[in-house]
């Protein structure tokens, strides 16, 4: 709600600048459900790469948390913390945003190393993230267990680990350098 209240429709791209954390899977999320493509940026890139990604992927906002803010610094949209974002919850519906997204429209865009020269953003619609799921769940069946995430937001095969899993009921524990969170 907070986002749809923001402009954001879909294919719009929304930056995310947060550790890995539960606010993180719940950001992902949010920006799906308002029918926006999430642009994933790794707190621990360096700003050079943050500002370019920011810049190239034509972001209508930036999520970061109060304590990442800086990295945010080169931003020429509109950046709002988590924090502030949970403090406009309190004010919103308790439903569910009506679905406005179909299978044509972005989920996500990830940008590659940039081995070979400047980084390019990678578009993904939602319509290939549901193929990608079928697929997965033709591999690998539907019954739920536990799965430990363990790649950056900013790898392609943290879909399968964030999205897939929980869409399938399965617990996540995200791995964060020093440890796992609690579930």
């Amino acid at each position: 709600h907070p986002l749809r209240a923001r402009g954001i429709r879909p294919d719009d791209r929304v930056a995310v600048l947060l550790d890995r954390e539960l606010e993180l899977v719940v950001t992902l999320l949010g920006v799906i459900r308002a029918g926006a493509a999430y642009v994933p940026l790794d707190p621990e890139y360096p700003p050079q790469r943050l500002a370019l990604v920011l810049e190239d992927s034509g972001a209508r906002l930036v999520v970061t948390q109060d304590a990442r803010r800086g990295g945010a610094s080169n931003a020429t949209c509109e950046v709002v913390t988590v924090e502030g974002l949970a403090g406009e919850l309190r004010n919103q519906p308790g439903s569910m945003p009506e679905t406005v997204a179909g299978p044509g429209h972005l989920a996500y865009v990830i940008y590659t190393s940039g081995s070979t020269g400047r980084p390019k953003g990678v578009m993904v619609e939602r319509g290939n993230v549901l193929n990608f799921f079928a697929a997965m769940d033709e591999r690998l069946g539907t019954e739920p267990g536990t799965w430990l995430a363990v790649t950056s937001a900013s790898f392609d095969i943290s879909v399968l680990e964030l999205f897939w899993t929980l869409a399938r009921g399965y617990t996540v524990v995200l791995h964060r350098g020093g440890g796992a969170l609690p579930r």
